[in-house]
């Protein structure tokens, strides 16, 4: 019966230890995921709705002039959905980031030559550890 038990407990503690790491964030599926082609090319065609509307930005994928989400995807991205031109990112499972979301907020900023350009902010509210993963990131948390 002990040796059941102990039998048991190994069990147990392996299933765990492999569980937990097969619950980690795979930081070079996440930098995959944000330096995709799909996820440039989205932000550019926010940007470009942005410059024909004269400054408002897209209410959604069909007004960005992209897919629908559910045809934005790749190995590391679920689906981008443009929100009132916030480009937001959803990571599929290989990235460990349990159901991710990165989000791109455009801005209009003055440009070096004094014109007017988009900019995006990135920022996540359920990966704690984006800015570790991508530098120019940062962490904040959803408000209710």
């Amino acid at each position: 019966m002990k040796r059941l038990i102990r039998t048991a407990l190994a069990l147990a503690a392996t299933t765990m230890i492999a569980g937990t790491a097969f619950a980690a964030i795979n930081p070079d599926a996440v930098h995959l995921a944000l330096d995709s082609l799909l996820v440039a090319s989205s932000k550019m065609s926010v940007r470009n709705a942005i410059r024909k509307n004269r400054g408002k930005p897209p209410a959604d994928n069909a007004a960005a002039n992209l897919g629908a989400p559910n045809t934005m995807t790749t190995t590391e991205i679920s689906s981008i959905i443009v929100r009132n031109g916030v480009v937001n990112v959803y990571l599929a499972p290989v990235t460990g980031t349990d159901h991710g979301l990165v989000q791109f907020v455009p801005r209009i900023v003055q440009g070096p030559k004094g014109g007017n350009t988009v900019e995006f902010a990135c920022s996540s509210p359920n990966i704690p550890d984006i800015a570790k993963i991508e530098s120019s990131c940062s962490y904040r948390p959803a408000t209710r």
